[in-house]
C-alpha cells in the first residue's frame, strides 16, 4: 500500500500545532499572574514557535513510539511537543549566535525584542536588550520541554529514561555548536570534522534521539534504540547536507532566511570544503574572502555557486545525501518494527533527499 507521506505529515503537524497552542495558552495564563512583561514574552514565544516549522522532530518521536505500539497515541502526541519546544529554544539561541535577523520569513526573537525595547523604552542598547530577553526566552523553552516530558502519561521508569535522552540531546547539540563556532575561526577543517558537527548538531537531535524518546515511552529495549541510531544518524547527516545545499542554492521564500547566510557567517560546509579542495588558487581566494563577510553581495554568492558546481562539489554532496538515505533505509527495512511505522520511515527518508525547504 502506498504511503501518503504528505498527508500523514500534515495530519500530525495539525495535531502538534493544536497541542502547542493549548500548552502555550496555559503558560501565558500562568505568566500573566506575574507581570504583563512576562505574559508578553510567553505570547511572543508562542508566535515564534507557531509561525512555521516542519514539526519533523515531534513526528519522528511519534513514529518512534509507533514502531512498537499504537496504544495511547494521544498521550504520545502530547509528549511529542517536548522536542519542538527544545527546537524553538535552540533556534532562538542559534539566531543570536549567528546574528540572524530572519527566521521562517519573520524577525528573529532578539530582533522582535530590539523593536519592543525601542517602542517601550526608546533608544540605547536595544540590541543587547533584545539578546538578553531572547536568551531568557530560550531558557524558558528548555524548561517547558522538560516539564512536558515530566508530566507525560507514561510509566515513571519510561519517563525517567526519556528525560535522560532529552538531556543527552541538549548536551550533544551544545558540543556540536562549540565545534561549529571553533570551525569558523580555524583555517582548516576536514570532512570528518564537518560530519562530526552534523552528527552532534543535527542527526542526533533531529531524527535519532526523537525516535528513541518515542520508543522509550513505548518500553523499547536497547536493541530497538540501536536500530534507530543506525537509521537516524545517516538520515540526519543527509538532512543536514541537503540543508547546506538549500542554504546556497535554495530561495529565501522556501528556506525562510537569506540565501547565502552560511557564507556570511563563515560556515565551512561540505559544499565549501570540497570546492576549496578542487578549485584554482584564484577561486580559493575568492571563496575565502567571501566567507564571514557580512556584506557579501548576491553577485559574489552567484559566483561561489558556479565554483561549487564546476568543481563537482554540488554533485559530490548530492551523492553523499543519496548514499546516507540508502544506508538509513537499509537499517529500518531490516528491523522487526511495526509495518506501518517502517513504511513511513522508509518513505520520509526519501522525502528528505528531495525536499526544497
Amino acid at each position: 500500500m502506498a504511503v501518503d507521506i504528505e498527508g500523514i505529515v500534515a495530519h500530525y503537524q495539525a495535531k502538534i500545532n493544536e497541542r502547542l497552542g493549548l500548552f502555550f495558552d496555559e503558560e501565558i495564563k500562568a505568566a500573566s499572574k506575574i507581570s504583563d512583561y512576562t505574559q508578553e514574552v510567553v505570547a511572543n514565544i508562542k508566535e515564534y514557535t507557531l509561525r512555521g516549522g516542519k514539526r519533523l522532530r515531534p513526528i519522528f518521536l511519534i513514529y518512534g513510539y509507533k514502531c512498537l505500539t499504537e496504544a495511547n497515541i494521544d498521550a504520545v502526541i502530547e509528549a511529542s511537543i517536548s522536542v519542538e519546544l527544545m527546537q524553538s529554544y535552540l533556534l532562538i539561541h542559534d539566531d543570536i549566535m549567528d546574528e540572524d535577523e530572519l527566521r521562517r520569513g519573520k524577525p528573529t526573537f532578539h530582533i522582535v525584542y530590539e523593536h519592543i525595547c525601542n517602542t517601550l523604552f526608546g533608544g540605547g542598547a536595544t540590541r543587547k536588550f533584545g539578546e538578553n530577553i531572547a536568551i531568557l526566552a530560550g531558557d524558558l523553552l528548555e524548561a517547558y520541554g522538560i516539564e512536558v516530558l515530566t508530566n507525560s502519561r507514561f510509566k515513571e521508569e519510561y519517563v525517567t529514561r526519556a528525560l535522560r535522552k532529552y538531556a543527552e540531546i541538549v548536551k550533544n547539540v551544545g558540543y556540536g555548536q562549540i565545534l561549529d563556532i571553533m570551525s569558523e575561526k580555524k583555517n582548516a577543517i576536514t570532512e570528518a570534522e564537518i560530519l562530526q558537527i552534523h552528527k552532534l548538531k543535527t542527526a542526533s537531535y533531529t531524527i535519532e534521539n526523537p525516535l528513541q524518546i518515542g520508543a522509550i515511552l513505548a518500553g523499547a529495549v536497547e536493541a530497538d534504540l540501536e536500530v534507530m541510531s543506525n537509521y537516524g544518524i545517516p538520515l540526519g547527516l543527509a538532512f543536514q547536507i541537503q540543508d547546506d545545499i538549500l542554504g546556497l542554492f535554495g530561495t529565501e521564500e522556501k528556506i525562510g532566511k537569506p540565501v547565502g547566510s552560511d557564507i556570511q557567517e563563515g560556515k565551512k560546509t561540505l559544499l565549501i570544503l570540497h570546492a576549496l579542495s578542487n578549485c584554482s588558487e584564484k577561486e580559493k581566494g575568492y571563496i575565502i574572502s567571501a566567507l564571514g563577510n557580512a556584506d557579501v553581495t548576491m553577485a559574489e554568492i552567484d559566483r561561489i555557486r558556479e565554483i561549487v558546481r564546476e568543481t563537482g562539489s554540488l554533485d559530490y554532496s548530492k551523492r553523499l545525501v543519496a548514499e546516507k538515505i540508502e544506508e538509513a533505509i537499509h537499517a529500518i527495512e531490516g528491523s522487526n518494527f511495526r509495518v506501518e511505522a517502517k513504511d513511513f520511515l522508509v518513505k520520509i527518508a526519501d522525502f528528505v533527499g528531495v525536499r526544497e525547504f
